[in-house]
């Protein structure tokens, strides 16, 4: 029996829990919802209902031992910031590049030191590395925000501009450009993930 091609790129989004061509990659889906919310991967959610921070919780997929005490790093990305509104046309080869053309990155939000409760829900007593940022898309083109489970090893210590408080603010101009690369390169690629669509409507 052959598959289509239709059905092979359609089991392929299936198993992708992030978006499409973006890295880094995994197929493993973390579970989020806002109040009048819920994300799965690609979902189109209204801008009036992601101004405060989800809740997270494992999937099916995430193995889950209620004294397991790791601990894990959350994070979201707008992976469609127009360049322009970034940096100017002699610095776009400094660029993390975004999803889309002429497109780069910001860091929305980065929690630490979750852990995973007996009914499956990460939880947080600590302040966040950088404080989260209501998406606010100011025109009708779709911006992805993804959001990423990694782990938090015992050793791993957060990059000085964390440290120092640098991204801690909203309006820090430190978190458009913002790559997981180094992230990934201390703790290894994201544990699990989802990603939703936004725009001004």
């Amino acid at each position: 029996m052959h598959l289509s091609l239709t059905a092979v790129l359609f089991a392929a989004s299936v198993l992708a829990q992030t978006p499409p061509s973006s890295s880094p990659f995994t197929k493993n889906n973390l579970g989020a919802s806002y109040k009048n919310a819920t994300i799965f991967p690609g979902v189109w959610v209204d801008p009036n209902y992601i101004s405060s921070q989800p809740h997270f919780y494992a999937t099916d997929n995430q193995k889950h031992e209620p004294d397991d005490q790791s601990k894990y790093m959350i994070m979201m990305l707008d992976l469609n910031i127009p360049d322009s509104d970034v940096t100017t046309a002699a610095d776009y080869d400094t660029l993390v590049p975004g999803l889309a053309a002429n497109t780069t990155t910001r860091l929305h939000w980065w929690g630490g030191n979750y852990t995973l409760g007996r009914h499956g829900l990460y939880l947080n007593s600590s302040d966040a590395l950088a404080e989260y940022t209501a998406p606010r898309p100011r025109d009708a083109t779709n911006h992805t925000y993804t959001l990423y489970l990694f782990d938090q090893p015992e050793s791993y210590v957060p990059p000085k501009a964390v440290l120092n408080g640098t991204l801690y603010s909203q309006t820090s101009e430190a978190r458009f450009n913002f790559t997981l690369a180094p992230i990934v390169k201390e703790v290894g690629r994201p544990l699990a993930a989802t990603y939703f669509l936004s725009n001004n409507v």
